[in-house]
């Protein structure tokens, strides 16, 4: 299965920070599902909203060591779980788990990032980056 992303790995710049390329995508969408804003962070956290459509890529041919760097990227309060997507395929999605402090109500979207936050964002990927490859 691919990895179905929604939030800021839906980013070309962010993905060529933490992967050194960015994989083959499909676009599609997660139906029954919503990027949540989430308290304090930038980045959603994908809920289940039975009127949701979540948008978001479908990324094809990863690396077994992508698949671990992005785990390790990844907020560890997130469950990895299989979702079937629009597209007819089913991708592995991090999904923000109903025992995790409580996503907000408003849909998270990139557009919802102003460039500050995102720059920012993106030199804390450089960061995380070069003491991934450190360790």
């Amino acid at each position: 299965l691919g990895l179905f992303a929604y939030g800021t790995l839906t980013m070309d710049s962010v993905v060529q920070i933490l992967l050194g390329r960015i994989p083959p995508s499909e676009l599609t969408s997660a139906l029954g599902w919503r990027a949540a804003g989430l308290p304090d962070l930038s980045y959603p956290g994908l809920v289940a909203d039975q009127s949701g459509d979540t948008p978001g890529r479908l990324y094809l041919d990863l690396t077994e060591d992508e698949w671990i760097l992005l785990d390790a990227f990844e907020n560890p309060l997130y469950d990895v779980a299989p979702l079937s997507l629009a597209n007819g395929h089913r991708g592995l999605a991090y999904v923000w788990p109903s025992s995790a402090p409580q996503a907000l109500t408003s849909t998270w979207t990139v557009d919802s990032i102003n460039a500050a936050t995102v720059e920012k964002y993106l030199e804390n990927c450089v960061a995380w980056r070069e003491e991934w490859h450190k360790s």
